[in-house]
């Protein structure tokens, strides 16, 4: 297997502590010829993570082929192992409650797990809310934890129990695909243009702390974008540069970006 040089130049540096953690479990795969499981992943992680093992003879599944989910777990294993989706060791929680004056948000019941209960967040996957009710995909190992130790969630009496995958809310996708132009592919440039905010607002969120590129922190509102990237903007919503469209006849750069916007 490749390590160093070759892998991390395709990266940005911010990650490079992931990939050497990653880099790690892969050799322990190959060394004990024995299948690894991951902790929940988020997509760009999970990209990283299938390039590091497309360099060796070792196979790697992914929880979200089997079930729709952002967040997934990722099996490496040697190449004779065939699947099954038990093995990735996740556990759907079930939260039920009386809707008639209360409604839980995805981040009241992120909150509860994550200050109250004190669970690490790369125990916890996919959050799904409906009016009385919602879903929460954890690590096996924290199930039981969770089903005796959360009577509560945001003053909300809860009822908790433990239920099969089959039966998953699926999400449902609310996205706007819209063209755009800009004059560069800078980060502010687009998500001004796209949300019809000022670039004075998008440094200010970007500043604060309240935009991600690929769920890592935006560093600069300057940074240039590319064609596959995902923009989360605090309170705004998401942003995926869909495709690069060429140039306007004065320059500026076509985009096809997909907008899904908080409401």
């Amino acid at each position: 297997m490749m390590r160093g040089e070759t892998i991390f130049q395709h990266f940005r540096p911010d990650e490079y502590q992931f990939i050497e953690k990653m880099t790690d479990l892969v050799a322990k795969a190959a060394d004990t010829y024995s299948l690894q499981v991951t902790e929940f992943l988020n997509p760009r992680e999970v990209f990283i993570l299938k390039s590091i093992v497309g360099q060796t003879e070792l196979n790697c599944f992914v929880s979200s082929d089997y079930y729709p989910m952002e967040y997934a777990k990722v099996i490496v294993a040697p190449d004779y192992y065939n699947c099954s989706f038990l093995d990735f060791q996740m556990s759907l929680i079930e939260i039920t409650y009386n809707a008639k004056f209360n409604y839980l948000t995805h981040s009241q019941i992120m909150g509860t797990l994550l200050h109250h209960l004190g669970i690490r967040r790369t125990v916890i996957g996919d959050i799904f809310a409906e009016s009385g009710r919602a879903q929460v995909m954890v690590d096996r190992s924290m199930a039981a934890y969770l089903l005796t130790n959360t009577a509560k969630i945001a003053k909300v009496t809860v009822k908790l129990k433990e239920i099969s995958f089959d039966k998953l809310i699926r999400p449902q996708q609310e996205g706007e695909a819209v063209d755009i132009l800009v004059s560069s592919m800078r980060l502010d440039r687009i998500i001004a243009t796209a949300l019809n905010i000022s670039r004075s607002q998008v440094l200010k969120l970007v500043e604060t702390d309240k935009v991600k590129v690929n769920y890592a922190l935006a560093a600069k509102s300057s940074n240039l974008l590319e064609a596959g990237d995902l923009v989360s903007i605090r309170g705004f919503g998401r942003i995926t540069l869909v495709k690069e469209n060429g140039l306007s006849k004065n320059g500026k750069h076509k985009l096809t970006v997909n907008k899904m916007i908080h409401k």
